[in-house]
């Protein structure tokens, strides 16, 4: 089927009644459960109209029948699916990240729901943009969407890294490699005055995590003469900040060691490999055989939380990673505490995180709790695009 045709030459989807007011506030999905309309005679990825159980046009989106997330909503009444809505989409994303970073060039340039294009991600790196299509709609826009960052930036490369495991769920493959231009062997870049090696094939998620650009900013306020705990230190991010901070110094933990040999360049980069140590160890084995107190502790692990199934063994996982950290703390320390895990909410995760301080037997107070970056922005009507969390607590 064509993309860009009328709109009544689409399939008509209806849903259930009481079902899809929230789509006029700006929520994007429709769930498998909502629809009365069989779903037999759809192929995933095909481009859908959603209708009101009284026949009301609600908006145009591409549907998967097999997924549980069952259409998501693109254009919104009012909206066609031409090539100047989605390079609109775009431009738009781009003008909010120059107003957001205008002295920078590295950002998340567009992040899937809130910016208008459910399942589509594009970080940008200089002249290196790097993106994820996430889902049977987007995949079959690939080349389309590829053409059109083309034509807006004229990047020197464009990468891509389908390879998350979102795409496992839509039963597309999982792949990267480089969708246009060339990379060179020593990719940096600097990131408010800081200097990051950037492994865009290998590195997690897009090559660096930009979510936590602002709340590692924030680090700088305590950490002058301090001693740094930093576990699941990936490339040293949060490591690199303290020590240019005043840090007296600063332990990584990580059990990756090609993540470790990055965080060890970025330390050398930025001229603190002096007080900076990197350990190869899994984070819980190294807090059950520490005996040594630090100042401060950052806990930015991965997410525990695949699903929901998982979440009663992640919240156990999380309990124990925050009791031993708040164990390893000196008198009136600091813990950072993160969670990445969408089904993880904010309540729970302050649940968590006071299991955690009776297990511990010590008690703290909340200085300040944070989440992603601007931009990585999240929708007031969609709360499912807000998913970092990020405590910082002091001892009593």
């Amino acid at each position: 089927m064509e993309l860009f045709q009328s709109l009544q030459d689409y399939p008509t989807i209806q849903l259930k009644k009481g079902k899809g007011k929230r789509l006029l506030y700006g929520y994007k999905w429709v769930f498998s459960n909502e629809i009365s309309s069989p779903l037999s005679d759809f192929q995933p990825g095909d481009w859908v109209r959603v209708v009101s159980s009284k026949g009301t046009y609600l908006g145009l989106g591409y549907i998967n029948p097999h997924s549980l997330i069952t259409v998501r909503v693109i254009c919104p009444p009012g909206k066609k699916p031409t090539k100047a809505y989605f390079r609109e989409l775009i431009e738009k994303a781009y003008r909010k990240r120059k107003k957001l970073y205008p002295n920078s060039s590295c950002y998340r340039l567009f992040f899937s729901e809130a910016d208008g294009l459910p399942g589509f991600i594009v970080d940008k790196y200089g002249e290196v943009l790097v993106y994820q299509a996430n889902t049977q709609g987007i995949s079959k826009m690939e080349s389309f969407l590829v053409n059109l960052l083309i034509e807006i930036f004229a990047p020197r490369a464009i990468v891509f890294r389908n390879d998350s495991s979102a795409r496992n769920m839509e039963q597309l493959p999982v792949e990267k490699g480089i969708a246009y231009g060339n990379i060179m062997e020593d990719e940096w870049i600097n990131i408010d005055g800081i200097w990051h090696f950037v492994d865009y094939l290998n590195g997690q998620k897009t090559g660096l995590y930009l979510d936590q650009r602002e709340n590692r900013k924030i680090l700088r306020r305590f950490v002058e003469g301090k001693r740094i705990l930093d576990l699941f230190c990936y490339d040293g991010g949060w490591s690199i900040h303290a020590a240019i901070g005043g840090a007296k110094e600063v332990v990584g933990i990580d059990q990756s060691e090609k993540a470790l040999q990055r965080a060890k360049l970025n330390a050398r980069r930025n001229n603190v490999e002096n007080r900076c140590t990197f350990v190869q160890s899994d984070v819980f084995d190294f807090l059950r055989s520490n005996e040594e107190k630090f100042d401060i502790i950052i806990s930015d692990p991965p997410a525990f939380v695949k699903n929901k199934k998982s979440l009663p063994g992640a919240i156990k996982g999380y309990t124990d990673l925050n009791r031993r950290s708040m164990l390893a703390l000196n008198k009136e320390g600091i813990l950072i505490s993160c969670s990445c895990s969408h089904h993880l909410t904010d309540i729970l995760f302050q649940e968590v995180l006071v299991k955690a301080s009776l297990a511990s037997g010590r008690q703290f107070s909340i200085l300040e709790v944070r989440g992603q970056s601007p931009d990585h922005p999240v929708l007031l009507a969609m709360p499912e695009t807000k998913y970092l969390k990020c405590y910082l607590l002091q001892m009593c």
